[in-house]
């Protein structure tokens, strides 16, 4: 990220396949934060933020109208790790007041989870990788596989087991 403006309302909408959902990550986000903002919290949650605050929040709608559900509003670099919508849009609404900035924020999203590679001697069968999608494998003639079971891809961006142990087709 790279320092931003004053006074500035910038809107993204993220959409993605019909019927999937998206897995916001915060790799970077750095906002002014007000001085007493735990007093002021309470306060500034039941604003707009339409051009009305007087520091700099990061909104986060699920869906696709500036009125859909808030998921979150950020300030200062406390931000969860990721956010999952219900549907395949996501509002982001970055409002800017007259004074001070920092270095903004970066984000990444996803409507899949991470591809599981392809066993050595091994054969993947489905190239699929959204919510609930199921990925199998088999093994060459002579191999056989470590782990047999299917993989699913689960509604938190998750395979249904950890993919930290590499599948193996074994001889």
């Amino acid at each position: 990220p790279q320092e931003y403006g004053n006074n500035m309302h910038c809107v993204w909408l993220i959409i993605t396949k019909p019927e999937s959902r998206i897995n916001l990550a915060f790799n970077d986000l750095k906002l002014i934060t007000p001085p007493n903002w735990e007093e002021t919290r309470e306060l500034l949650l039941l604003e707009n933020y339409c051009c009305r605050v007087n520091y700099d929040v990061l909104e986060v709608r699920d869906g696709r109208f500036p009125s859909s559900p808030l998921i979150g509003s950020y300030q200062g670099t406390q931000v969860p790790q990721f956010l999952i919508s219900t549907s395949n849009f996501l509002f982001l609404l970055f409002s800017t007041d007259k004074s001070h900035s920092d270095i903004g924020f970066r984000i990444r999203y996803e409507n899949h989870c991470v591809d599981p590679g392809i066993p050595v001697n091994g054969q993947r069968h489905g190239n699929d990788f959204y919510v609930g999608a199921l990925v199998t494998f088999s093994c060459d003639a002579g191999y056989s596989l470590s782990d047999p079971e299917p993989l699913e891809c689960e509604p938190n961006f998750q395979w249904s087991r950890p993919l930290a142990t590499k599948l193996v087709c074994r001889a």
